[in-house]
């Protein structure tokens, strides 16, 4: 059940059946204290923690819908299953396949170097090269798609340069076109207006009217004052009425001037011009201003092009440069691995002593890699012979579940301090074990607990003697349906349960004596 739901929690996919008949949905929360390493990894996975503390959920629904969180936060599946790399590792029998992979051997081989400025330095010199090689893919295009954008971004400038666009002449045609389509109309209007205010035939115009009033009135301001300010007026708008004359004549004159003929093809100009304009701004923007950025930013794609062949032989440079520099951190860093992995080829095979696996023999093998990658240049790979006289295999083919999983414990108890991963869940690890070497193996897992928390599934006395803490999984029915629970067990609670796994479900007072004496021993 706990595994289940660690396993569950962590992101990993889960059976059908997690969601118990007749419910909707299940759900697993778990509380996190976090420091040293696993809070710089999930610092590096942009999650914040809070009071040294990270909280993970997830949800999943009988329509099949998953909800993850971390922190009350919705997440991807993908964060929480990153968040739970950094928090825990779970190992079952079937669990020992993942040493194989040379990602996971080479995290374990670099735990157990410790804290390596060679690996820091090899980071740093691969995130650099990886830099340059990815500006190198986008300049090494094959030359036919260069040649394609080349030739569309100088047809796109050409285009619009020939074209002569300036910002506002859109809006200056279109008055230009209102003016030539109404041009009859308005040199009608026009000489109407010219008419009242500048000349005709009787010479009778505003302007000579205005004057005659002011000249009549100006006869009696003498003799009635009040009329004087009237005369004023009326000589203001005689002189305003004369400039608006001037003007409008002019205006007049620059209308009439043009023949229908001419307006005609004027017109047909301004429609051409306008169209072009039209024409432009469907293809590279809203309006003008719109227009010549597009040419602006093409020109400097083309020049980006055209003087990529340069920019090409400057980064090829420089990528040899750093390729160089990689390959010196990554020759430095494989020694400082291969003494790492003699180093905990020992652990490991004193560690399997203890554990009664004499015989057996144990290898860490650094093997250079075609190219660098991320973590190095190095193929890490764990291999066993667990029997005399049988060659060295890979380590998932060739041990029992029991081996491997002494081996796994061997590993990890090896690493424990300093691989960073604060929870280690070991289930059913006595499987195939006698009771001499469980007890051994929960000697381990008690040394292993004062570096990480360990969390161990088993049918072991020997093995749940040893714990600090013994929680009691049972099931009880309730009405038609069984109930699962999790309680943690006192001393007297202890004695009991241990005795129970001794002896089986008649208890006997000589098995009450072997489980007190396994605590007993445990607590010296």
């Amino acid at each position: 059940v706990i595994v289940d739901a660690i396993n569950f929690l962590l992101g990993r996919p889960v059976p059908r059946d997690i969601i118990r008949s007749g419910e909707d949905r299940a759900s697993v929360s778990g509380v996190f204290s976090v420091d040293g390493q696993a809070a710089e990894r999930l610092t590096e996975l942009g999650v914040a923690l809070a009071d040294g503390e990270i909280m993970l959920e997830r949800v999943q629904n009988s329509d099949g819908r998953t909800v993850c969180r971390v922190n009350g936060r919705t997440v991807t599946r993908q964060l929480l299953r990153d968040c739970g790399e950094a928090l825990v590792s779970v190992h079952g029998q079937k669990d020992t396949g993942a040493l194989d992979s040379s990602g996971s051997g080479t995290a374990m081989l670099d735990a157990a170097a410790g804290d390596s400025a060679e690996l820091a330095a090899y980071v740093s010199a691969y995130k650099a090269w990886s830099s340059v090689r990815s500006k190198l893919a986008g300049l090494r295009r094959s030359d036919a798609e260069n040649e394609r954008l080349r030739d569309m971004l100088q047809f796109q400038i050409g285009e619009i340069a020939a074209a002569g666009l300036r910002p506002g002449e859109e809006e200056r045609l279109q008055t230009e076109r209102r003016r030539l389509r109404n041009l009859e109309k308005i040199n009608r209007q026009t000489g109407i207006a010219l008419r009242a205010v500048y000349k005709n035939d009787k010479g009778i115009t505003a302007p000579f009217l205005a004057d005659r009033a002011a000249d009549a009135l100006e006869k009696i301001a003498g003799d009635l004052p009040e009329f004087a300010p009237v005369c004023e007026k009326l000589r203001e708008c005689r002189y305003q009425l004369e400039e608006a004359a001037s003007e409008l004549n002019a205006l007049a004159e620059a209308c009439g001037s043009m023949s229908p003929e001419q307006a005609a093809r004027e017109l047909d100009r301004t429609e051409d011009r306008l169209e072009t304009i039209s024409r432009l701004k469907r293809k590279y923007g809203a309006d003008e201003a719109a227009v010549l950025a597009f040419r602006e930013e093409a020109e400097r794609r083309l020049s980006e092009i055209e003087g990529a062949g340069e920019l090409l032989t400057s980064l090829t440079e420089e990528e040899s440069r750093l390729r160089a520099a990689v390959d010196a951190a990554a020759s430095e860093l494989s020694s400082v691995r291969r003494a790492a992995a003699g180093r905990l080829r020992s652990d490991v095979l004193a560690a399997l002593e203890y554990l009664d696996m004499p015989k057996v023999r144990f290898d860490v093998t650094v093997e250079p890699l075609s190219e660098p990658g991320p973590d190095g240049a190095d193929c890490v790979g764990f291999m066993l012979s667990a029997n005399p006289g049988e060659p060295m295999l890979p380590l998932s083919g060739c041990a029992s579940g029991g081996e491997l999983s002494r081996v796994m414990l061997a590993l990890k108890c090896s690493i424990a301090g300093s691989y960073g991963i604060p929870t280690l869940v070991f289930d059913e690890i006595d499987t195939g074990i006698s009771g001499k070497t469980s007890r051994k193996i929960g000697r381990k897992l008690h040394e292993a607990a004062s570096a990480s928390q360990i969390i161990c599934v088993t049918h072991s006395a020997q093995i749940a003697s040893l714990a600090d803490t013994h929680i009691l999984i049972s099931k009880t029915q309730r009405g038609d349906r069984t109930e699962t629970a999790a309680s943690v067990l006192d001393g007297e609670g202890r004695i009991a349960e241990n005795a129970r796994i001794l002896g089986g479900i008649n208890v006997t007072e000589a098995q009450r004596r072997a489980a007190e004496d396994l605590l007993r021993k445990t607590e010296e």
